[in-house]
């Protein structure tokens, strides 16, 4: 949802993990911020700008989501997705964890793709099934683009592995070009999911 992404960006660009000096220093005046600039950026917005977006969503792709859980639910439900919600210290704890496991292959971070997604038709949690979420991904620069997405996991140094190299291996498994003898294709990723999502929450 496009309000979805203007709120959760605004979250990542005003909270980027502080480094340890910034820490310690915080530690001695707590009314001081750890963050380098705690400015209103350039990303903020007005509320005429934001009751407009919503306005627009709401009278025109809501509409056909709503329709959609209806149909996928047999009735059950007609309210899709309202918005997702991420604690903040989750944020920065997922912020500080990409920053670090980067440093280490020492591949810098330019930012995030924040990936509009939902919930497979078999997922685990029913009351989540088809529902609209969000998929955060680490990004950097590769043949002059700065929002690349990236595995700083199976990255070596200075290397970026693609995201898209994993996904690929997905894809063919379902699509059964992989040999039975294929290494197992269950990676874990440094993207990040697990928001709370409203309905149902």
């Amino acid at each position: 949802m496009r309000y979805n992404f203007f709120s959760i960006l605004m979250l990542l660009l005003l909270f980027i993990s502080c480094n340890q000096s910034s820490k310690n220093q915080q530690n001695k005046d707590s009314n001081i911020s750890c963050y380098p600039n705690d400015s209103r950026p350039s990303q903020a917005i007005s509320y005429e700008e934001m009751a407009a977006m919503m306005d627009s969503y709401n009278t025109g792709a809501k509409i056909e989501l709503d329709n959609y859980m209806k149909k996928i639910s047999k009735g059950k439900d007609s309210v899709s997705t309202i918005y997702n919600w991420y604690k903040i210290e989750d944020l920065k704890q997922y912020i500080a964890y990409i920053e670090r496991i980067s440093k280490e292959k020492k591949i810098p971070v330019t930012g995030f793709r924040i990936y509009p997604t939902s919930y497979p038709l078999d997922y685990s949690i029913e009351k989540l099934r088809g529902r609209l979420t969000l998929i955060f991904t680490p990004t950097t620069t590769f043949n002059g683009k700065n929002d690349v997405a990236f595995e700083p996991l199976y990255s070596e140094i200075g290397k970026p592995v693609m995201v898209s190299k994993f996904l690929d291996k997905i894809k063919k498994k379902k699509s059964n070009l992989l040999k039975s003898t294929e290494t197992s294709t269950d990676f874990e990723s440094s993207s990040a999911n697990r928001i709370l999502t409203n309905p149902p929450n």
